[in-house]
């Protein structure tokens, strides 16, 4: 590929103007941000939908979950590599991502800090460590403007412990970016692991790596785990 990539970013809500804002950073081309509201705010260019995008390489997708099902169906049309970080799909809609993966490549993640996936893939082992015994419980806190409870993190931080039954305690309080706790209660001791984003920047700068990376993969469905564990650009 010749030049920087061109990028389009589908979605102009927080996440998606911090990646709109850093693409040059990243060392690739913002064509367009797909804004239906066309937000004044947003001093970036605009297109007030995804048929109105130009040529690009790799779209990446901060919407709602009917916006990342229309990028899927977008990016399977135009044979363009998608990276989503909407969160809160159901079977219907991941289904929509995994029939655009048959065409192009395609990665989703709930989260794009390499620490929290780290936490992600440690759980199991300390679980393991611990033994059945230990009584586990997971909070979640953002910020007030979130609109899915629990979040798509703690969600995957529940599933890599395998334990669907775990109730997760949900918090949205003022402009807090993202903090992650689990705990493991044991008797006479307690273990707490947490993480906390301190900026958004975090998420947009590894959405921007993995859009990277995705341009050098083959059509198929990838997430952070194989993004992570490669040397990638």
């Amino acid at each position: 590929m010749d030049g920087a990539p061109r990028l389009a970013v589908h979605g102009a809500g927080r996440m998606g103007a911090r990646v709109a804002a850093m693409a040059a950073d990243a060392g690739m081309a913002l064509v367009a941000v797909v804004d239906r509201q066309q937000s004044g705010a947003l001093r970036l260019p605009r297109v007030g939908s995804l048929a109105g995008l130009p040529a690009v390489d790799v779209l990446i997708d901060f919407s709602l979950p009917d916006g990342a099902v229309a990028a899927a169906h977008w990016c399977g049309a135009h044979g363009v590599p998608l990276v989503s970080g909407t969160t809160g799909l159901h079977a219907a809609q991941w289904e929509a991502l995994e029939q655009a993966a048959a065409k192009v490549p395609v990665l989703h993640a709930s989260n794009f800090s390499p620490g929290l996936n780290a936490l992600r893939l440690l759980l199991p082992r300390l679980q393991q460590l611990l033994g059945t015994e230990a009584k586990v419980s997971l909070l979640d806190v953002h910020h007030v403007h979130k609109q899915d409870a629990p979040s798509g993190t703690a969600l995957a931080l529940r599933a890599s412990l395998g334990r669907e039954d775990l109730p997760i305690e949900s918090r949205r309080e003022g402009e807090v970016v993202g903090d992650h706790s689990v705990r493991f209660e044991l008797p006479h001791e307690t273990l707490t692991l947490q993480h906390q984003a301190q900026d958004r920047d975090l998420f947009a700068a590894g959405a921007l790596r993995a859009a990277r990376w995705l341009l050098q993969q083959p059509a198929g469905f990838y997430g952070p785990d194989q993004w992570l564990g490669s040397k990638g650009p």
